[in-house]
Parts: structure tokens; C-alpha cells; sequence
């Protein structure tokens, strides 16, 4: 016995949104990128250092990682195929 599931779930409306219809002029639109940059909470000094000194050693070490590997990969295919 097969199951036809064309029509089995019913479709999820897509929400209306206000003013779709219209396109916004370049000036609101400004001014709401304006008003969400406000609402960033950026990171102080400290922080931002912090962050910095982080990424570097984060990626300091995978750097590391993959070249020790590369190194061993490539003396081990030597060694079986020289």
C-alpha cells in the first residue's frame, strides 16, 4: 500500500509583512542602519586585546598542528613509495 504524500502537509503561510509593497528610500534605510549600530554593545580595550591575543594563539597552534602533520604525512609516503 503506497502513501501519497503530495498534499499530506499543509503548506506554512509566509508571514505578511508590513509595507512590503513598497520599497524604502534610501534615507530611512540609513537611519535604521544608523539606529542598530547604536544597539551594538562593541568591546572595550581590554577586551579587544584579549580577543586579539586569543585568535593569535588559537591560530598560532592550528598552524602548528597542520604543518607537523604535513611534515609527518609527507615522510611517511616517502619512506612506503621513495
Amino acid at each position: 500500500m503506497a502513501t501519497d504524500t503530495r498534499d499530506a502537509a499543509p503548506r506554512a503561510k509566509q508571514p505578511a509583512r508590513a509595507g512590503s509593497r513598497r520599497r524604502m528610500t534610501p534615507l530611512r534605510f540609513y537611519r535604521e542602519v544608523v539606529a542598530e549600530l547604536r544597539k551594538v554593545n562593541y568591546p572595550g580595550r581590554t577586551e579587544l586585546i584579549t580577543y586579539v591575543v586569543v585568535v593569535l594563539v588559537f591560530v598560532s597552534v592550528m598552524t602548528a598542528i597542520v604543518a607537523s602533520l604535513d611534515f609527518g604525512l609527507t615522510k611517511l609516503v616517502l619512506q612506503v613509495f621513495g
